[in-house]
């Protein structure tokens, strides 16, 4: 039976003693991945779990978030059409590329929490966050390029690791949510415990922590051991080749983006559509469905908590159980997406008090979106891990769900925009 942590194979003929330190080393570059995992999103994440609370204070009111995810897909075209091309010439690394995106994502949160987002202006003819949204853009750079450069370099490493990563990666939003929760319940005379300027900094410490993982990780003598047990080859950001119509001239012979998106398409699928909704779809209705009770503002922060508290519960369930029908995900989440929707479109007056009224309906259907996609989208990570011979096959395949995941959260995006317009007529 292959060790929890993936090094059954480097300790294989090793007596008791040796066994017990390679167990250790493993757990340690575990460990490093989740902390690493943690700085995937954490600015994004910090941004929405702290609109629940900048919704009275910015001039776009209930309106703030969908101008957030605009910031936010902006910064997604960016990374889709120029960042690739600008990786690709520069020669970086994956651990290069992953260091440039925690450093964008530090910079993002240390300028929020220096009162970036008190910054306005007006903009389209009405007062605008500028700040807030500049700095969003920021962090979007950092955080949409994570999931084209973070899995990369965890497809070098043993499967394990790519489950450690997802956990980190869900734990990420489960840090901003508690936050979020002991900034509101520690309340006094009406103040929140501490201010947003206390709450990005402290995302900054995480991104600054995550950062700190990646150098554990790239220097630490363990890890190189690990990738070498990969059969890795030197492993670089992909690069286009002029003459082909499609795909990526580092991917191995025989694959293309069109032929790897169609070999794979259920789990690729499942990430498309889930991106739809958990970073466009879904961060832009949930204010909707929410401003309909008395106490919305509560009910947005709890439907913001439970999504990155059980996402990661959910992400870690891939390391002890192996449910590969993805299809079936797919239905449950986006079933309870509509339910979102539905929720969404219903007049006030229909809106009922108590546990099983109206408001909690929202939290629940999110706690169902959170555990069905949390769990499908690391799984298809390990489908097509599992499905890669070599590092090189499984480094190409990852990049390709990460392009499945930022088109998905792209397109969302278009979507909620057409949403909201539609809701607000109702």
């Amino acid at each position: 039976m292959a060790s929890p942590l993936g090094t059954s194979a480097l300790s294989v003929a090793a007596d008791p003693e040796s066994r017990s330190a390679l167990q250790r080393e493993g757990a340690a570059v575990y460990a490093a991945f989740v902390i690493f995992g943690l700085g995937s999103w954490s600015s994004i994440n910090a941004v929405f779990v702290e609109s629940s609370f900048l919704v009275s204070l910015q001039p776009e009111r209930w309106a703030l978030t969908t101008w957030i995810v605009l910031a936010l897909q902006a910064a997604n075209l960016v990374v889709l059409f120029a960042v690739r091309p600008l990786l690709r010439k520069m020669r970086l690394s994956w651990t290069a590329a992953s260091a440039a995106s925690l450093i964008l994502a530090i910079g993002s949160c240390f300028g929020l929490s220096l009162g970036g987002y008190r910054h306005v202006a007006v903009l389209f003819g009405a007062e605008r966050s500028l700040g807030l949204l500049a700095l969003t853009f920021l962090g979007g750079l950092a955080n949409c390029g994570s999931s084209l450069v973070f899995y990369p370099l965890a497809a070098t490493f043993p499967r394990r690791f790519t489950t450690a990563l997802a956990v980190g990666e869900g734990l990420s939003g489960s840090v901003a949510g508690v936050l979020g929760l002991v900034q509101n319940h520690f309340q006094k005379a009406g103040a929140l415990a501490f201010s947003p300027t206390t709450y990005f900094g402290i995302e900054a410490g995480v991104s600054i922590a995550a950062a700190s993982a990646l150098l554990f990780i790239d220097r630490h003598r363990f890890a190189e051991k690990l990738r070498e047990s990969q059969e890795q080859r030197s492993s670089f950001v992909p690069v286009v080749s002029e003459e082909a119509s499609s795909g990526v001239a580092g991917a191995p012979a025989g694959q293309s983006l069109m032929s790897t998106f169609w070999s794979f398409r259920t789990p690729l699928l499942a990430l498309f559509l889930g991106a739809a909704f958990s970073f466009g779809v879904l961060p832009s209705v949930n204010p909707i469905a929410c401003l309909h009770y008395s106490d919305g503002q509560l009910v947005l922060l709890w439907s913001n908590v439970v999504i990155y508290g059980f996402d990661p519960i959910s992400r870690l369930m891939t390391a002890f159980t192996n449910f590969r029908r993805l299809g079936g995900f797919i239905v449950v989440f986006l079933l309870a997406a509509s339910v979102v929707l539905a929720a969404a479109k219903a007049k006030p007056s229909e809106a009922t008090p108590g546990l099983f009224g109206w408001p909690w309906v929202v939290p629940m259907a999110n706690v169902v979106f959170a555990a069905s996609f949390g769990y499908a989208r690391t799984m298809a990570f390990l489908i097509l891990k599992d499905a890669s011979g070599d590092s090189a096959s499984a480094e190409y395949r990852y990049w390709a769900a990460g392009f499945a995941v930022q088109s998905g959260s792209f397109a969302g995006s278009v979507v909620s925009l057409l949403l909201v317009e539609v809701f607000k007529a109702l």
